[in-house]
């Protein structure tokens, strides 16, 4: 089975307990919700630059004061393809590839050198003569107090590295799942999304999408999916926080939200992440089981964490390594021979997958042995399936009535 991925790759400057509540730090956050500092999203550093008349450097001196920041491999699309790969390190016959043009320079060495490290396929990187862009990673609290991580970025990939429609061979579309991670990040492939789509379903191609907040959409709303609406027609599971599901279904709440993207008979499974809430997953038709309902986070590790006996990380990449879990999950499906793809066991790798990640710093859970992140969701398995049975048992109507009928 094959399983190739494409989209966001980047190297993250991740800064530790961020104080926004600081004057310096203050003076940057939104008044109007659109210009200025957003907390847990996107933020254009050209945007901010430009608003507030000052220099990336002193932007960001501003913000995080004296931290040093952790250099490290992010990026939606490469994270979530490792750790789908981290989990099905020991399946000969699972293999993960993830195309990408990676710089020949020193960000682009630490990119690759990471990688190398993974289980993750390199035989699609290509070294290309071009630029890196950064994304600064602020970790501190949301307004509620939750931990959460806020992105200074780029809009894309630089021009230089961005992977041209053509460089998407046979093999990428004949794969038996293809999965697209905050596909804005390739520009060119962005801009004939729907074309890309439809051609791996023309060969029989199960289609995931996970999104990413997207700063080029700011101002707007209604947020659009690669070149239009028309790429739903062409998505059999998509995979999204609750801010961007409320974004791209252009909704005010999460009840419109799930029910504008159940009206869409192509899409087959939604996944939907809220931090520590619940998380809400759906599934019909033919390819998934019919579901509706919510599933909760992992209570154990968290608990683990506060006893000391796991390490505290930080939240960025918790949400990539979350579907992750998710396509690792439904490989492992398919390749037992399943009739339906059963989201909800998917949702319960997925949430273990994104668990285990916050115990580290990065978006990359850098293992000391292939299997030892498998090892680790494995100590907390038969736990949280039992604490996902006793939420369910406790609810009549897990999703509350407005989620409707699978």
């Amino acid at each position: 089975m094959r399983i190739s991925g494409v989209g966001c790759c980047v190297v993250d400057y991740i800064y530790q307990d961020v104080d926004f509540t600081l004057p310096k730090a203050n003076r940057y956050l939104t008044k109007d919700g659109t210009h200025g500092l957003i907390i847990s999203e996107g933020n254009l550093l050209e945007h901010l630059t430009t608003h507030f008349g000052v220099s990336e450097g002193k932007l960001i001196q501003d913000i995080v004061g004296g931290i040093t920041p952790h250099k490290t491999l992010g990026g939606v699309s490469v994270v979530t393809l490792i750790s789908a790969a981290q989990l099905l390190f020991d399946q000969g016959d699972i293999e993960v590839y993830y195309y990408a043009n990676i710089p020949r320079n020193e960000l682009g060495k630490l990119t690759i050198e990471t990688i190398r490290k993974t289980p993750l396929r390199t035989d699609r990187l290509k070294i290309v003569e071009g630029d890196s862009v950064v994304t600064h990673a602020l970790c501190g609290n949301d307004a509620q107090g939750n931990p959460s991580r806020t992105f200074i970025c780029a809009p894309s990939v630089h021009p230089s590295t961005a992977l041209e429609l053509e460089e998407l061979d046979d093999d990428f579309y004949t794969s038996e799942l293809t999965v697209f991670s905050a596909i804005q990040w390739e520009p060119l492939i962005n801009e004939r999304f729907s074309q890309v789509l439809r051609k791996c379903k023309e060969h029989n191609s199960i289609t995931m999408v996970s999104t990413a907040s997207d700063p080029l959409m700011r101002g707007r709303h209604k947020w659009v999916l690669g070149d239009s609406d028309k790429v739903y027609e062409y998505i059999d599971i998509l995979m999204m926080n609750k801010e961007e599901a409320l974004h791209y279904s252009g909704k005010d709440d999460l009840e419109s939200a799930v029910k504008y993207f159940q009206s869409i008979p192509s899409i087959q499974g939604v996944l939907i992440t809220d931090g520590l809430n619940p998380t809400y997953v759906y599934g019909k038709g033919e390819l998934c089981r019919p579901y509706h309902g919510f599933i909760p986070t992992v209570h154990a590790i968290d608990e683990d964490k506060a006893r000391g006996l796991l390490p505290h990380g930080d939240t960025v990449g918790c949400g990539d390594n979350y579907c992750g879990g998710v396509v690792a999950s439904i490989a492992l499906q398919l390749k037992r021979g399943a009739g339906q793809i059963d989201l909800m066991e998917a949702c319960i790798l997925g949430n273990l997958s994104g668990g285990i990640t916050s115990t580290t710093t990065g978006g990359i859970f850098k293992e000391q042995f292939f299997g030892e992140k498998q090892r680790l969701v494995d100590r907390y398995y038969r736990d949280y399936v039992k604490q996902v049975r006793a939420f369910q048992a406790k609810e009549e109507t897990p999703a509350g009535e407005w989620c409707g009928h699978a």
